[in-house]
């Protein structure tokens, strides 16, 4: 990552461990930061919200800070979730395997032998230096026109078959990887109340206020333009000074504020 102020390279799991590091200076301050939990649902209203978490436990609180992101679209194949970390993989992989890749979006002509695109369109679209690097790599094969039906293999990838959409003819290709790239959908699906768009998108005026009083979203799984860290963590702050002008307007009661991300 070369865009998030005050570093000229850092990945985003270090930005992420730093941001951690920043919060935990302030758990003495009734911050709670609960990981390796998930928010299943979000019910109630302003200024009372019950938040459940994966872990069966519920937590109310006197507003919500929808800050979920997006998450990885899938193929939704047979052996897609049953091989994911064996061999299926969203964004990380192993050098030196023969893969194939699900749209053209991303290559990994980089760290592995050979690279087979497997694209449901007639042609690949993408930022066009990337797209000059990838129709020019011996090590990629391009497969238009065609999609995927299943990945096959037991304890780890071994194969997947794929169907050429014009002449609908069935074929295996042995590969040691498949990485998809098919794009990005907000992390929406424990929130029934708010009012999303066309793209699932939760709907916000310019202070991250949704469609229902005391309840915000930020970041990427909101309906505002651009989708990087630094423009996230700019909608961060201001949903947040913007939800304690909410709260000071608040009756006091003994609830906690959630937040999800």
């Amino acid at each position: 990552m070369e865009n998030y102020p005050g570093f000229t390279m850092i990945t985003g799991a270090d930005l992420a461990k730093k941001f951690k590091e920043e919060l935990m200076n302030f758990e003495n301050d009734g911050l709670w930061i609960k990981e390796g939990v998930e928010v299943v649902d979000l019910s109630g209203a302003d200024p009372d919200f019950l938040v459940k978490t994966s872990d069966e436990k519920e937590y109310h609180g006197k507003t919500v800070i929808i800050a979920s992101g997006r998450i990885p679209k899938m193929l939704g194949i047979p052996g897609e979730k049953e091989l994911l970390g064996k061999g299926v993989a969203i964004i990380e992989f192993a050098k030196g395997s023969h893969a194939l890749t699900k749209n053209g979006q991303a290559t990994l002509q980089k760290v592995a032998r050979s690279v087979t695109i497997i694209n449901i369109t007639d042609a690949l679209r993408g930022d066009e230096i990337l797209m000059k690097n990838v129709t020019s790599s011996s090590k990629v094969k391009i497969l238009n026109n065609h999609e995927a039906l299943e990945i096959l293999g037991d304890q780890a990838v071994g194969g997947i078959k794929i169907k050429n959409k014009q002449t609908n003819e069935e074929q295996i290709i042995s590969v040691s990887g498949v990485f998809i790239e098919i794009g990005w959908t907000p992390s929406t699906s424990f929130d029934k109340l708010t009012d999303k768009n066309d793209k699932g998108e939760i709907e916000v005026d310019n202070y991250g206020a949704t469609s229902v009083p005391g309840i915000y979203a930020c970041g990427d799984v909101n309906d505002q333009w651009g989708e990087q860290i630094v423009i996230a963590a700019g909608e961060g702050a201001k949903t947040g000074l913007r939800v304690a002008e909410h709260l000071s307007k608040v009756p006091h009661q003994q609830t906690s504020n959630i937040h999800e991300g």
